[in-house]
């Protein structure tokens, strides 16, 4: 039987007057030894092969919608690729998407979600940037301060920024500004999981579009499949 949308969203959709505040601290910095840009573009987090399976808690918050929601994520490290399954608190599925570098595919989006133009899109949008693209790389210019690293790379209308930092030198911001972009997603609570670091926190800010996306990392297994 198909459970009365009053039932299944009686506190899914909050009216808020702006985003809220960062729920993390920020990572303490350390000083900044010596490294190079191929060093601190393959020591990514979210690269190599196989697969990860990340179980996460998130606010999406959108020109006045809030939207607490629970998911679970297959990540496919070697395809650079992403199917996202989304949940309220209650249990009721709410969307399921597949993302890659290039597309989108949305499976399923509850009625009550997909009557809010562009959430889709931001969704799949917000995965491919925080899990996907763009990445850092060997060649893009470095820049080294006392306590930081910043890779960056410029095209012909914008430009891609990659701030590492702490005491692993940690992934902790990207960002693209320019004609067409202007979004930051910013790493937080790197913590040991199966022998690697993985953020505990994460909030994408699309300055343009106007929401934000802020997960709680629960856990990530790697996976084989």
């Amino acid at each position: 039987m198909r459970r009365p949308a009053r039932l299944l969203f009686p506190l899914l959709l909050l009216l808020v007057s702006a985003c809220s505040t960062v729920p993390f601290p920020a990572t303490e910095l350390t000083p900044a030894p010596p490294r190079t840009a191929a060093e601190l573009s393959g020591g990514l987090w979210n690269s190599g092969s196989g697969s990860l399976l990340i179980r996460q808690s998130a606010l999406f918050e959108l020109k006045g919608m809030r939207v607490p929601i629970t998911g679970i994520m297959k990540l496919d490290l070697a395809t650079r690729s992403a199917r996202l399954v989304g949940m309220n608190d209650m249990g009721v599925k709410l969307y399921d998407i597949s993302v890659d570098p290039a597309k989108s595919r949305a499976n399923f989006v509850v009625p009550e979600l997909a009557g809010y133009p562009g959430f889709t899109e931001a969704v799949a949008l917000s995965v491919r940037r925080i899990f996907l693209e763009p990445v850092p790389a060997a060649d893009d210019a470095l820049t080294l301060s006392r306590s930081s690293y910043r890779l960056s790379r410029e095209s012909a209308d914008a430009t891609l920024g990659f701030l590492f930092g702490g005491a692993r030198a940690q992934l902790l911001e990207k960002t693209c500004r320019g004609k067409g972009c202007s979004w930051r997603v910013r790493y937080y609570q790197y913590q040991q999981q199966q022998g690697n670091l993985f953020p505990g926190g994460i909030v994408l800010d699309d300055d343009r579009a106007g929401y934000r996306l802020t997960l709680w990392i629960e856990s990530v297994d790697k996976t084989d499949e």
